[in-house]
C-alpha cells in the first residue's frame, strides 16, 4: 500500500468517527427530549448549535494545516471532539444551557477535520485519484450515519442513552492512540509532500512544509473571486439540504410512522447504504470521464445540479409520503442524487487553490456550516409552526435552486491561487 493510500484510509476512518460523534444526537434526542421535556424548537437548538461552533475554526484550521501539515491538526481535533462526546451526558444532566455549550464545543473541535483532511489530500493524493479520494471521504457522511443509526438505538435500548456517548467518545480516543501510527512512520504529522505538484508535472514546489514563500489567500480576494463565490454558494446549499435530512429523518420516522426506537436505526440506514457505495463510485466515474476528455466545468456543474435539485425534490416528496416503504424509497433516491455532488464543488476547491486547499475549504465550510445550522433550525421552526413534515422537508427547495443556479453561473476550474 502506497503512502498516500495509508493517509487516505486513516483520514477517512477519523472522518467516520467524526460523523458518528456528531450524529448520535439525532437518535439520542428522542429519549433525551422525553426525559427533559424539550419542545421541537429546543430539539432543533440542540442539534443546530453544533454548527455555530463548527464554523469558527474552519478557516484557522485550514490555514494552520496548510503550513504545518494536516496530521497534527486532525489529531488535535480528534482528541478534543472525543472528550466533548464523553462529556455530553454530564452536560445534559447539569442543564439545557450546559448541553448547548458542550454541543458548541464539540462543533468547534470537529471544525478542524475537513480542512485538515483537504490539506492532506491536496498534498499527498495524485490528481488522477482525487475525485475517488474525496468520494471515500464524503462516504463517511453516509457511513458514519449508518453506524450511528444502527448502534445508537441498540446502545440506548440496552444500556440507556448516556452510554452511547461514552462508547463513541472512547472509540475516538482509542483510534487516536492505536491508529495514529497507521499512515506510516515515515510521515511526520508536520510534514507536507508535494504530490499534487509532481502529479501535474510542475517543477516548482508549491507546497512547502514550513510555509515559506506562500502566496497567501486574502479574505477580500476570496469574497470577490467568482469561482470561489460559486463554490461557497453550492457548498452552503448542499449542507442545508443534507444536514436537514440527517438531523430530522429519525424523528420523522418515529413521530409520523410510529416506528419504535429499536427499529429506527435499521430503517434510517437503508438510504445511506446506497450513498456509501455510490459516493466513491461517482468519484471514480468523475476521474474516468475527465481522463477521457469530458469538459471538467460542464461535468462539475451538471453533477452538482443533480445533487442539489434531485435531492431537494426527493426530500420534498418525502414529507408527503403516507407509506413507510414509500418514504424509504424516496429517501434512497435522495441519497443517490446527493452522491453525485462529489464530482461538483468538492474537488473544485483543489483546482482553484492546489497549494492552499485547506484554507479555501476552511473558508467555504465555515460559511456552509451556517447552512447546516440554518436548514436544521428552519425545519424545526416549520414543523412546530405548521405541524407539517411536508413543509419541514420542503423548506430545502429554495436553497437548492439558489445553490445550483449560482454554481452554474460562476463555476471555474482554472487555478486562481497557488
Amino acid at each position: 500500500m502506497q503512502q498516500y493510500q495509508r493517509i487516505v484510509l486513516w483520514s477517512v476512518a477519523a472522518a467516520y468517527i467524526c460523523l458518528i460523534d456528531r450524529l448520535a444526537i439525532s437518535v439520542a434526542i428522542i429519549p433525551m427530549s422525553a426525559d427533559f421535556g424539550w419542545s421541537a424548537l429546543q430539539q432543533g437548538q440542540v442539534m443546530s448549535v453544533f454548527f455555530v461552533g463548527y464554523v469558527l475554526l474552519q478557516l484557522p484550521a485550514g490555514w494552520l494545516a496548510d503550513r504545518i501539515g494536516g496530521l497534527w491538526v486532525l489529531a488535535a481535533g480528534l482528541l478534543c471532539w472525543s472528550l466533548m462526546t464523553l462529556l455530553t451526558p454530564s452536560a445534559a444532566a447539569l442543564g439545557f444551557l450546559w448541553l448547548l455549550v458542550c454541543r458548541f464545543l464539540l462543533g468547534l473541535a470537529e471544525g478542524v477535520a475537513w480542512p485538515a483532511t483537504y490539506t492532506l489530500f491536496s498534498q499527498w493524493v495524485p490528481v488522477s485519484q482525487r475525485n475517488f479520494a474525496i468520494g471515500l471521504l464524503n462516504s463517511s457522511v453516509s457511513g458514519g450515519t449508518i453506524i450511528a443509526m444502527l448502534a445508537t438505538p441498540w446502545l440506548i435500548t440496552q444500556y440507556g442513552w448516556p452510554q452511547a456517548f461514552w462508547v463513541y467518545g472512547t472509540l475516538g480516543l482509542l483510534w487516536l492512540l492505536v491508529g495514529g501510527a497507521f499512515p506510516g512512520r515515515s510521515v511526520s504529522p508536520g510534514v507536507s509532500a508535494p504530490c499534487s505538484a509532481e502529479a501535474q508535472g510542475e517543477t516548482t514546489d508549491l507546497l512547502r512544509s514550513q510555509g515559506a514563500d506562500f502566496a497567501d489567500i486574502q479574505l477580500l480576494q476570496l469574497i470577490k473571486h467568482r469561482g470561489v463565490f460559486s463554490v461557497v454558494s453550492a457548498h452552503f446549499a448542499m449542507n442545508w439540504v443534507i444536514y436537514l435530512s440527517l438531523a430530522w429523518t429519525p424523528t420523522f420516522l418515529s413521530q409520523y410512522f410510529g416506528v419504535d426506537l429499536a427499529d429506527i436505526g435499521w430503517l434510517a440506514v437503508c438510504p445511506y447504504l446506497v450513498s456509501v457505495v455510490a459516493t466513491p463510485y461517482f468519484g471514480r466515474l468523475g476521474d474516468r470521464l475527465i481522463e477521457y476528455g469530458v469538459d471538467r466545468r460542464k461535468l462539475r456543474v451538471r453533477m452538482q445540479a443533480i445533487a442539489l435539485l434531485g435531492t431537494a425534490g426527493c426530500l420534498t416528496a418525502l414529507g408527503w409520503q403516507e407509506s413507510l416503504w414509500g418514504a424509504l424509497a424516496v429517501a434512497i433516491a435522495a441519497n443517490l442524487c446527493a452522491s453525485t455532488g462529489v464530482v461538483g464543488f468538492s474537488v473544485n476547491m483543489m483546482e482553484l487553490a492546489p497549494g492552499q486547499a485547506g484554507t479555501l475549504y476552511g473558508f467555504s465550510n465555515a460559511i456552509a456550516s451556517l447552512g447546516s445550522a440554518g436548514g436544521i433550525f428552519v425545519a424545526g421552526w416549520a414543523l412546530e409552526t405548521t405541524g407539517s413534515w411536508a413543509w419541514a422537508f420542503g423548506s430545502v427547495v429554495p436553497m437548492a435552486v439558489f445553490g445550483a443556479g449560482i454554481y452554474a453561473w460562476g463555476a471555474q476550474v482554472e487555478r486562481a491561487y497557488r
